[in-house]
């Protein structure tokens, strides 16, 4: 064979390799053309509902704890099972026994408690603020106290103070001895208008008396 004679059969074989090409590169393009729509169009399966529930739990727990706080209520008489001697006549000077329910905080002042005609004599003078009382008997007896002239306790603008002695030393004091005992005192001496305390107010059956830290009630017990 002359090396120069065309060889039959070469145009026609590069031709076939060139569709096959052509062939095999549109099928390729379609592939990647279809994997690229499918990974663009297909919904998002990531399971968020884990983090949603414990988001969710997360913020109920904060709303119960808040709800917790604003309803918590200290002086809520009808949850305490403290022993009462019962009110007839409910006389704060002296004349009978009996004890009650007072909600409040404790208050302190500079008054002049000197007798009349006597010299000026300044005290810091203990005040149990009364913000909620578990017997309107009661209210309504001191208010006639007040209004009959009687100067222990007070009342102005709803806003009743009971005379409980003198503040000294960094402890409650009085005329007729320990108002209280120790716990209790520490819990009247923390005690404010934001955070008040129970208190039962004891009073007992004795003569008249002059007072220069004065008080009508007996006994304070911080319940």
């Amino acid at each position: 064979m002359d090396l120069h004679e065309p060889f039959e059969g070469h145009e026609h074989a590069t031709t076939s390799l060139k569709v096959l090409l052509l062939i095999f590169a549109v099928v390729l393009i379609a592939a990647l053309g279809y994997f690229v729509y499918q990974t663009n169009t297909t919904p998002d399966s990531t399971d968020y509902s884990a983090k949603t529930v414990k988001d969710a739990a997360a913020t109920n727990d904060a709303t119960e704890t808040a709800t917790t706080e604003t309803t918590t209520d200290d002086c809520d008489f009808t949850k305490t099972t403290v022993t009462l001697k019962t009110a007839t006549t409910y006389d704060l000077g002296g004349g009978e026994e009996f004890d009650t329910l007072v909600c409040g905080y404790l208050t302190q002042k500079e008054e002049n408690m000197a007798l009349e005609g006597d010299e000026p004599l300044t005290k810091n003078r203990a005040y149990l603020t009364v913000t909620k009382f578990q017997d309107e008997k009661f209210k309504a007896a001191l208010d006639k106290q007040i209004s009959d002239g009687n100067t222990v306790n007070s009342a102005a603008a709803g806003t009743y103070q009971l005379g409980c002695g003198c503040y000294e030393n960094s402890k409650i004091v009085s005329d007729t001895g320990d108002l209280t005992d120790a716990a209790s005192q520490v819990k009247l001496l923390a005690s404010t208008k934001d955070k008040p305390v129970m208190v039962k107010l004891g009073f007992q059956v004795h003569a008249g008396r002059g007072c220069s830290c004065c008080n009508l009630v007996d006994k304070l017990e911080v319940i």
